[in-house]
């Protein structure tokens, strides 16, 4: 029993030498997080972006439009001075078309600086943007929506250090910085995810990494806390150790079980040996989109051409079980059309009648207007989500949200999702209710608790600093 007293505590000891540091890192950077997350764009500078669209006289030959092939989604959007296509298939990557001259590909940088040179502005830049080349790995999009397909970055040498990602298929937007959100990021969510771009740039590897660091912290807490377990006494002193030992002690004592929750929570957030994996053809959104063929897409083009209306700043698919509906932005507001150009507001009936003959709701009753968050449905720091929506079951449980204007899925919910969201991040990120997700409560609640992770393992990190410095001692 003494020999393996021993070997817990000369494990606990020389591993703490190593992990003490990370694991006060994951504590403080989560204290950072509490208030900067991941840098976002701005949303009303993002509003600012999309200009007026001009329709050419007619459509010209888009001869990479194949007219059997499917697609799951489009849009059309001014880039520069040129209206532009992008579209989804089924299968293969997107691509854009520009509706002047017909030709496929990306979009020249230029054009593409119009959309950064209006977000800058935005904001309150002054300058010329600056394009520094076209990036899919860039720190700042690691995961961003679209990078596989690239971004021009643009910089703003102004007082703020803004650079633009600006996709090179569609124009838009999809990501800007500041000297500030960097270095918050720098403090905050890269050290709390392991997120340095040298390391996130290869997935596999990143995730092993992040798997075997946080299992071997899961060990470290459960040596610590076996070891603070048997170090109690009952007597007058709670402790045998003194000085940085018994902060260490009872810190751990005292914090030790959330302590290992977080470690253990953090593990599982990358669904190790596939736990909590979503199924990938349960939640895809073609499963509620459906698709339409280049030649309904053709026809549809015809008709927007003919039509030209004005004071559209872009137009994008909102395909419902493969029925053709349009998400039309204006300067007014937004509005949904079909296939007709007629206006067809979303209704409850016509979304029922949609989705019942796929199974992806049990009946009308199934569907549940939202006009705000639900259980699984709402608002994080690191992702604002879109409301109101139409939340649907489907026969198999899935939880779909819809966009209550457009009916465009906005997420997809499987078993996996649903038991992760309360066995894993509710645990992890503090938010099982909406008051918990309330950010003065959330601070004051988590910042404490926070504080005092912190000290267990800080504290261990200053007593392996001093057993270096003796070992180095007794060595002279």
């Amino acid at each position: 029993m003494k020999a393996l007293r021993r070997a817990l505590y000369l494990t606990h000891r020389w591993l703490g030498l190593g992990m003490g540091l990370l694991m006060a890192g994951w504590c403080a950077s989560g204290i950072v997080m509490l208030w900067h997350t991941w840098p976002q764009p701005d949303a009303r500078a993002l509003a600012a972006v999309p200009a007026e669209l001009h329709w050419p006289a007619s459509i010209p030959n888009l001869r990479d439009l194949d007219k059997d092939k499917r697609f799951q989604a489009f849009q059309i959007s001014m880039v520069g001075q040129e209206p532009v296509l992008t579209l989804t298939p089924e299968d293969g990557p997107p691509f854009a078309l520009d509706l002047r001259t017909g030709h496929a590909g990306r979009i020249p940088p230029e054009d593409a600086a119009s959309s950064a040179s209006r977000y800058a502005r935005a904001t309150g830049a002054q300058g010329q943007p600056v394009f520094d080349g076209l990036t899919t790995d860039d720190q700042w999009v690691l995961d961003t929506h679209g990078r596989e397909n690239g971004f021009y970055r643009f910089l703003f040498p102004d007082a703020n250090h803004i650079q633009v990602y600006v996709s090179s298929l569609t124009g838009e937007v999809m990501q800007a910085t500041t000297r500030t959100t960097r270095l918050w990021a720098w403090a905050g969510a890269i050290p709390h995810w392991l997120y340095p771009a040298v390391l996130r740039r290869h997935p596999a590897l990143w995730q092993q990494v992040v798997i075997v660091l946080s299992g071997t912290g899961v060990f470290l807490t459960i040596t610590g806390l076996w070891i603070g377990v048997l170090r109690l006494r009952r007597g007058s002193r709670f402790t045998p150790y003194r000085g940085w030992h018994c902060v260490h002690h009872i810190s751990g004592t005292v914090f030790g079980l959330l302590a290992l929750l977080w470690v253990t929570t953090g593990l599982l957030t990358m669904s190790p040996g596939g736990l909590f994996h979503s199924n990938p053809d349960v939640v895809s959104p073609l499963r509620v989109t459906g698709s339409v063929t280049g030649a309904e897409l053709q026809a549809l083009l015809s008709r927007l051409s003919d039509a030209a209306p004005s004071g559209w700043t872009g137009v994008k698919s909102a395909l419902v079980s493969g029925h053709a509906f349009l998400h039309v932005m204006q300067a007014s507001g937004a509005q949904r059309l079909d296939g007709t150009l007629t206006p067809a507001p979303l209704s409850k009936e016509q979304l029922a009648h949609l989705l019942l003959p796929k199974g992806l709701i049990r009946n009308a009753e199934s569907l549940t207007f939202l006009p705000s968050g639900d259980a699984y449905y709402f608002d994080r720091p690191t992702h604002k989500r879109h409301f109101p929506v139409w939340r649907a079951q489907a026969v198999d449980g899935t939880l779909i949200y819809l966009d209550a204007q457009s009916g465009a899925v906005q997420a997809m919910l499987d078993q996996p999702a649903r038991q992760s969201r309360w066995l894993v991040y509710g645990f992890h990120d503090l938010d099982f209710w909406p008051w918990l997700r309330e950010a003065p409560t959330h601070w004051s609640i988590a910042l404490p608790l926070l504080s005092g992770v912190l000290c267990v393992f800080l504290s261990g990190v200053l007593i392996g600093m001093r057993r270096i410095r003796l070992m180095r001692r007794k060595r002279c």
